[in-house]
């Protein structure tokens, strides 16, 4: 099974009508077909239809809603609209037919100047309703059965494999036959069209992929409507599309129509999201050229598949389409295969057998189909190791230069550490220092008042001798001075004594206080340095640990990897 082209680029992928429609023959209706693809195969958001059915067995759900504008400048009225357009598709019997009924309704409020009064008119109907059946004519993917070998030459050629193909040009045509029912009385309608006119449209698609543009697909679709009423219509539409992704894609449709009811050229311009495989969702705008009426609209839709398709035939991508060797030509081949994979990456990848393009035909020996299926498994097998091994040889590289990278910042972050390990101590040891010196002030000055106090004692013990010599020179004199003196002592001592021992007391304990309160803040001062420098040490050992720790567990994953 293949990916849808418009969502895949694969020249081969039978794309839904997303990609491109390529020449239809008569305006009959907006039916949709391709060969069964991987993903949903829509012709939503245009308006044109693909080439190929939906595939055998599927049963799709198209639809979308439309609002607008058209002004008519000769009638002089302004028209709001709105659509509902609806398509559903069915793959019956073999791969290449497809029934579909679709349809528009439409309803339109209308505001007309008639003289100095408006009027408004409301109209709601169906423009049309058509049942019909498709059916693949020629089908210039499928692989002829006649091909039963690979061109290994042409796959090693760049040129050859990328030079222009002129037989690319060469689309796939569809034919589609239709019957239109409309009520009587119908406003959208002229009124003597019959209530059931045929519908026919011949259909064309062109699939185109290159490795750089990526997928192209190109639609025709030329329309005979209403053959059998008095006012046939003929038309054609041309679209585009192009993938920008497996998701998204987008598109440029030209639709033309020429009839005696009504004739117009439209654009559309819009893009479609591959929501899964069987749910897509779209906008688009449209325009046209003229004034009678001018038209602008923007259509919101989305489209869903029941995919019970089961039996599929393979078509071959680009490359691949002369088929599978014999035994012993593989044989010789199969040596020299990891060089040719993996300079046709591109071409052939994990997903080779999703790109495949299905077809049914109940005629085909499977056994083509197994050996092509067991040759691209054994080329990809072969592949994929080698693609596997050259991507571990890149992690491993990765994660030598993270491994480097990672020891470059901790190495740099354990001298950063270090370093500010050691301001710390340089500043601890200056402090410690600096305490040790205020200490020796605070002991010097302490010495130098015991100093004081010896010089004190000195003097009084020279004043001493000064009076013992006195008492040698007048020893009466000197007894009454003696007497004199200790009378007065002894007066002072009964006023004083009391007073000095409390001064004393005071003075000391005063000493003593300041002195307590001193060494208690040196010993706080002492503990809070302590202390802060046993924190500064644990932190750093707790750094230290969850450093290694990490180094241990980066050690651990890297020996795992």
């Amino acid at each position: 099974m293949i990916k849808s082209a418009i969502f895949e680029p694969n020249l081969l992928n039978m794309s839904p009508k997303s990609l491109l429609l390529l020449v239809s023959l008569f305006l009959l209706g907006f039916t949709t077909s391709a060969q069964y693809t991987e993903k949903i195969n829509t012709n939503r958001p245009g308006t044109s239809q693909g080439a190929f059915s939906v595939g055998n067995n599927v049963l799709q759900l198209e639809g979308g809603f439309g609002f607008g504008k058209e002004k008519h400048k000769l009638f002089d009225t302004k028209t709001n609209t709105f659509n509902f357009d609806y398509t559903i598709r069915y793959g019956l019997l073999i791969e290449q037919l497809e029934i579909n009924l679709n349809g528009s309704f439409r309803s339109e409020g209308i505001k007309q100047t008639v003289g100095a009064n408006e009027e408004k008119i409301r109209r709601t109907d169906f423009e049309y309703n058509t049942i019909g059946v498709k059916y693949l004519i020629y089908d210039p993917y499928k692989k002829p059965k006649d091909q039963d070998s690979i061109n290994y030459d042409e796959l090693k050629s760049w040129k050859e494999r990328y030079r222009f193909k002129w037989k690319s040009l060469v689309p796939a045509v569809s034919a589609y036959v239709g019957m239109n029912y409309v009520n009587t009385d119908n406003a959208f309608t002229f009124p003597t069209d019959q209530t059931i006119s045929p519908k026919i449209v011949v259909m064309t698609q062109n699939n185109w992929w290159t490795s750089n543009a990526g997928s192209w697909v190109l639609v025709t679709n030329l329309i005979i409507d209403k053959i059998t009423t008095d006012n046939p219509a003929y038309g054609w539409i041309i679209t585009s599309t192009h993938t920008l992704n497996d998701k998204w894609a987008v598109f440029g449709e030209y639709q033309g129509q020429k009839s005696d009811f009504y004739s117009d050229n439209i654009l559309r311009l819009g893009g479609a999201y591959l929501f899964n495989d069987d749910l897509q969702i779209d906008a688009n705008i449209a325009t046209n050229f003229k004034d009678t009426p001018s038209i602008f609209r923007v259509s919101v839709g989305a489209s869903y598949r029941f995919d019970w398709h089961k039996k599929d035939e393979i078509i071959e991508k680009p490359g691949f389409e002369s088929g599978i060797k014999n035994e012993e030509e593989l044989n010789e081949k199969e040596n020299d295969s990891l060089s040719i994979d993996r300079e046709f990456e591109e071409l052939e990848n994990d997903s080779l057998k999703l790109e495949k393009t299905p077809f049914i035909n109940e005629f085909e020996d499977s056994s083509l189909r197994d050996a092509m299926e067991k040759d691209l498994d054994e080329r990809r097998t072969a592949q994929r190791l080698e693609r596997e091994r050259i991507e571990k040889e890149k992690q491993d590289k990765k994660d030598d230069k993270k491994f480097q990278k990672e020891e470059r910042r901790r190495l740099k972050r354990e001298a950063k550490e270090a370093k500010q390990a050691e301001k710390a101590r340089i500043k601890a040891e200056k402090e410690k220092q600096k305490m040790i010196e205020d200490i020796d002030a605070e002991l010097d000055k302490m010495e130098q008042d015991e100093g004081v106090d010896d010089e004190l004692k000195k003097i009084d013990e020279e004043l001493k001798k000064l009076e013992e010599m006195e008492k040698d020179v007048d020893p009466e004199k000197e007894k009454e001075q003696k007497e004199e003196k200790k009378k007065v002592e002894e007066e002072e001592e009964e006023e004083d004594v009391d007073a000095a021992y409390d001064k004393l007391q005071k003075e000391q304990a005063q000493a003593k206080k300041e002195e307590e309160k001193r060494r208690k803040k040196e010993e706080k001062k002492r503990l809070k340095e302590e202390k802060k420098r046993k924190k500064e040490e644990e932190k750093r050992k707790k750094a230290e640990e969850k450093k290694k720790k990490e180094e241990e567990k980066e050690g651990d994953d890297n020996n795992e990897g």
